[in-house]
């Protein structure tokens, strides 16, 4: 696992036109608002309405829920506010959401948030309930679809490191049938060599299943989450080929609640974030309202954004038969009423670090493409050592995969609460960060980077 650093959230060349970056270079575009050319000189939103969409992950919004209230306090602690979250969750049984209430005062500035979670948790828990046979045999369809069809070399072309990921699964899955097979040859090889063949063979085949069936019960039992990833990547396959009829429906609902809270533009900013593969459903059901009503954002009063991060998105983008959600994608791209940005980490095997998704797809989105506003993300810029050895030693994936919506140890260039809990739209903070600037939760001028940390070695170039 790589934890390399940089000074900064490194903002990278990506499709959109409004900043054009190389290493600490930023020009911004005549196109861009006024919000993103110039420092606010007062804070631009005290209401938010954070509309919430989780990855693949059978947990419901009330485990969310007491995740978002401790780390809330951690970043609270961390920037010396004052952070509370009113008790229970209001249940909207239609979409279906759950949403509960936050609010924070960090200096001058207060902000009130409204965070909804726009559910799909109940689909996943449906997949988990599958028997361990039909799991396996699924995880092999998944895998003959993504060597057949390409999408597994696009993926290992993209990120090396996610194609490892999605392929560990099968491989841990035949390892263990391996293991098995071999087990039962031997025992019926030694049977054979005292007894009659057709006993032989059938203890052989009774060993070797038993043993099969025992190991995929452990691992299952044990974590690791071989599992998980293998009904992940099905949901994925089914999703990009539009055959899960059921998900394809919810995401209407998403859209429609998009719709309904944009309309209503009781808040000053509306944050959809999309996390693993929420990224993808974030992304299809922001581009359906799009088609539905393309005015639908121009005439709120509400300040418009997507947030994706630890995105997955290309998964479904890569995908042969994703050609219908390439051509939603590259339509957010275009659009700009809507402000995009992408947060992705190279230490996380679970997202795409190294191209934007509409280079990366090769999208042609209109003459000035607006969005994504592409970054990278950096652990020593989010955690302590400590912290980040801790999961080095015990390989903690999935933790590292869900620091992108938890509160940092550090003061950085990218802070998730900050941009959920801040007074500055997503817009404007990411327009401090490239030029240099911290996320805050504070009116005033933004802070500058903490010192690079004395157990990194020095930069390229750097004076010691």
């Amino acid at each position: 696992m790589r934890l390399s650093d940089r000074a900064e959230m490194e903002p990278t060349q990506a499709a959109c036109a409004s900043t054009t970056s190389r290493g600490d270079e930023v020009r911004p575009d005549e196109g861009r608002p006024p919000a993103a050319e110039a420092e606010p000189s007062a804070q631009e939103v005290r209401r938010r309405h954070v509309l919430y969409i989780q990855g693949y992950d059978p947990r419901g919004p009330a485990e969310y829920r007491r995740l978002i209230a401790l780390e809330l306090r951690r970043f609270a602690r961390l920037w010396g506010a004052t952070a509370s979250i009113k008790p229970g969750l209001v249940e909207d049984a239609r979409t279906p959401s759950a949403e509960w209430a936050a609010s924070v005062r960090g200096g001058e500035a207060q902000v009130a948030v409204r965070y909804e979670t726009l559910r799909w948790d109940d689909l996943v828990q449906k997949d988990f309930a599958a028997p361990l046979p039909v799991k396996v045999l699924r995880g092999f369809v998944t895998l003959w679809d993504a060597v057949t069809s390409g999408l597994l070399w696009r993926v290992a072309r993209a990120s090396p490191r996610c194609a490892i990921a999605w392929s560990y699964p099968v491989a841990v899955i035949l390892l263990i049938t391996a293991l098995s097979a071999a087990a039962g040859t031997g025992a019926c090889a030694w049977v054979a060599a005292h007894g009659p063949w057709p006993l032989a063979l059938a203890l052989g085949a009774a060993v070797a299943v038993a043993l099969l069936l025992g190991a995929l019960q452990l691992v299952k039992r044990a974590g690791g989450f071989v599992f998980h990833l293998m009904d992940d990547g099905r949901s994925q396959r089914r999703y990009a080929r539009r055959e899960d009829a059921a998900l394809h429906a919810r995401v209407d609902r998403f859209a429609d609640r998009i719709r309904e809270v944009v309309a209503a533009g009781e808040a000053d900013e509306i944050l959809v974030v999309g996390h693993s593969s929420g990224s993808f459903l974030a992304i299809d059901a922001l581009a359906r309202v799009y088609e539905r009503d393309p005015d639908f954002a121009a005439r709120s009063r509400s300040t418009l954004s997507l947030l994706t991060v630890g995105a997955t998105e290309l998964l479904i983008g890569l995908h042969p038969k994703g050609g219908w959600f390439r051509e939603r994608l590259g339509r957010l791209a275009g659009e700009p009423t809507l402000f995009w940005a992408e947060v992705v980490g190279p230490w996380d095997f679970l997202n795409f670090p190294h191209r934007d998704p509409v280079s990366e797809l090769r999208l042609s989105p209109g003459e000035k493409p607006c969005n994504p506003t592409f970054r990278r993300a950096y652990l020593t810029k989010m955690l302590g050592k400590q912290s980040i050895d801790r999961m080095r030693r015990r390989w903690q994936v999935f933790r590292l995969h869900f620091q992108f919506i938890m509160a940092n140890e550090v003061k950085g260039p990218y802070d998730y609460f900050s941009l959920v809990c801040g007074p500055w739209t997503a817009r404007s903070q990411f327009a401090r960060t490239a030029r240099g600037s911290l996320m805050a939760p504070l009116l005033g001028p933004p802070p500058p980077p903490l010192p690079r940390p004395s157990y990194l070695p020095p930069l390229p170039g750097a004076k010691r």
